[in-house]
This record gives structure tokens, C-alpha cells and sequence, in this order.
């Protein structure tokens, strides 16, 4: 499955998630396949938390994502100019959806609009299905 990085990048906001993709700008979602691990890389000069949220970007609380290591589980507060740890494990929800979406938010900055971001998940293809 491939490795994806999330970009946060200064903005005049704050700070920006932008998938590190050809063209991708803040707000566009990154597309991804379960169990494929994505990774955020903070360029900037501030520490950031990528954190599960609803879909309106209310941070979902600790007891619904704790502890490190769970499903939900996002990253650790990355330091400035850092990556995050661990990588997230884009994990199919409960009930087995084939596309579900995943919305987080800087848990640091959960105010910023521009610190927000979603995972489109997919179950991938079978072979010969």
C-alpha cells in the first residue's frame, strides 16, 4: 500500500494542510486506500496536532480517540519543522463501508479553518473483481 505525506505549510492564517500531491492545494482532500499510511510533515515554525474531528471540525474528544495506537488515532503534537509519529493507518470504520471520509483538524488550532483537512478512504479493488 503507498505512503502519503500531508504537507502543513505557513499560511496567512496560521497553517495550511495541503496533500503532497502535484496541484493540490489547502482544502482538497487526499485520496487514499485502506490500510494505505499517511504521514504529515510540519514546515513551519509551530507545533501542530492533526486530530479526528466531526464533520464539522469540532475536535472529536480524547475518549473517543485515545489511546495512541487506536484506529482513530491520528499522530502526536509534530514539532516545528518535524514529521509526525506514528504514521496513520487509514482504517476502514466499523460497518464496512467501501468509502467513508475522514475529517481532522489541528487539535492545537482547532479554531484556524485553514488547519483542517480530510482522508477520503476507499476499500481497494479485489484482483480479478
Amino acid at each position: 500500500m503507498p505512503d502519503w505525506s500531508i504537507k502543513i505549510v505557513q499560511a496567512d492564517s496560521g497553517a495550511a494542510f495541503v496533500p503532497d500531491l502535484y496541484g493540490a492545494k489547502p482544502g482538497d482532500a487526499l485520496q487514499a486506500q485502506q490500510d494505505d499510511l499517511v504521514t504529515w510533515n510540519n514546515t513551519t515554525n509551530d507545533a501542530h496536532q492533526p486530530w479526528p474531528s466531526d464533520a464539522s471540525y469540532n475536535p472529536l474528544p480524547d475518549s473517543q480517540v485515545l489511546p495512541r495506537g487506536s484506529a482513530t488515532y491520528l499522530s502526536d503534537v509534530i514539532p516545528a519543522q518535524g514529521s509526525s509519529r506514528p504514521s496513520y493507518d487509514v482504517a476502514q470504520p466499523a460497518g464496512q463501508p467501501t468509502t467513508w471520509t475522514v475529517h481532522y483538524c489541528c487539535k492545537l488550532h482547532p479554531a484556524v479553518p485553514s488547519e483542517r483537512g480530510t482522508i477520503v478512504g476507499t476499500v481497494p479493488a479485489t484482483a480479478g473483481g
